[in-house]
């Protein structure tokens, strides 16, 4: 049987696909002035990931032992928690360590805002705001996650999108390449939302999202420093 093969190219160095290697570097620096600008302009946030159905899958947590105290047929045939209101998972059917909450961490974000809206859905008349929340590549959320900020109210992320940079001939990932991420929606909970069963208290989340020892120089309208030599 004859072997079958392509034809071979009229000038094969035309077509040689040279690659770039991958310069971490680049991404350190991007990653620098990203954090620059959200450490300048921004604000102190809470970013509140909580644990899901793929979690479960992966054996990473368990489901949570107070929801199964209720109706388990309705909860396993839908995936969703016995309790809206549950005080262990946080209504999200999973509870580790920590409850519902797998992470919580304290960053600093931008925000863009839309205008406060009334709105009538399955919890009747709301009150809603909603924005997008832009926060450093090194943190990562998902849709149902949270975010708190510094006045006390929480949001609940509807979608995300994520901003990379291509150093080099690579695989894209979260952890290696991501410069920031913009949750395009985030929901305003109403106080009578789950969310609001996450600890810490507003008051605590308050304090812990304005401290008062971050400023250097405490303000602008102090006097220069002169360097050099004085005539």
């Amino acid at each position: 049987m004859a072997e079958v093969s392509n034809p071979p190219l009229v000038n094969p160095t035309i077509f040689q696909p040279w690659t770039t290697d991958v310069r971490a570097w680049e991404i350190a620096q991007e990653r620098f002035r990203a954090n620059e600008v959200f450490w300048r302009y921004g604000e102190l946030a809470a970013l509140v990931s909580m644990w899901s159905v793929k979690d479960f899958q992966a054996g990473l947590v368990q489901e949570c032992p107070t929801c199964n105290l209720g109706d388990l047929v309705v909860s396993s045939v839908y995936q969703q928690p016995a309790f809206e209101k549950c005080p262990t998972c946080f209504g999200v059917k999973y509870a580790g360590p920590h409850g519902g909450v797998k992470s919580f961490l304290i960053k600093p974000t931008l925000w863009t805002w839309g205008e406060e809206q009334t709105l009538w859905d399955r919890r009747g008349e709301t009150e809603r705001q909603e924005g997008t929340v832009t926060f450093p590549g090194t943190s990562f959320l998902q849709v149902r996650d949270y975010v708190f900020r510094g006045d006390g109210y929480r949001f609940q992320v509807g979608s995300w999108s994520g901003s990379h940079l291509a150093s080099g001939f690579e695989t894209q990932s979260h952890s290696e390449t991501a410069i920031s991420f913009v949750a395009n929606v985030a929901r305003e909970e109403p106080t009578t939302s789950p969310a609001y069963l996450i600890p810490p208290g507003t008051d605590v989340l308050i304090q812990l999202l304005n401290p008062s020892d971050l400023r250097w120089p405490p303000t602008d309208d102090s006097p220069p420093t002169l360097q050099g030599p004085q005539y």
